[in-house]
């Protein structure tokens, strides 16, 4: 599984970086409305899924939750961030599903 998103940030990065191509105001991600819960729902499977965490000077630990799915050739990426205080109840916690499009050029409206 950690295969799978390795290739996924390859990818990622590769088309990030290559400037040729893609302009600074390009993106193809898209913010998509939707929990883990509907997106299982609406037949998504895990394909990959990473977690990172550290902590900081004061003992809260910072987590970050990438999960990546897929239904037939629809990709979404979910990034998770929580942070836990010491007796590790939640202090913060923010939660975004965005889906690989064709690049577009960001700006208002988009």
């Amino acid at each position: 599984m950690k295969t799978v998103f390795c290739m996924v940030c390859i990818v990622f990065l590769s088309l990030s970086f290559n400037s040729a191509k893609a302009e600074s105001d390009d993106d193809q991600w898209i913010d998509k409305n939707k929990t883990y819960f509907e997106l299982i729902q609406e037949g998504f499977e895990v394909k990959a899924y990473d977690i990172t965490n550290f902590k900081d000077a004061m003992g809260n630990m910072y987590m970050f939750f990438v999960t990546v799915l897929q239904k037939s050739k629809t990709v979404i990426e979910c990034q998770e961030y929580q942070v836990f205080d010491q007796d590790m109840n939640t202090i913060s916690l923010t939660f975004v599903c965005r889906e690989l499009v064709k690049p577009y050029k960001r700006g208002i409206g988009t």
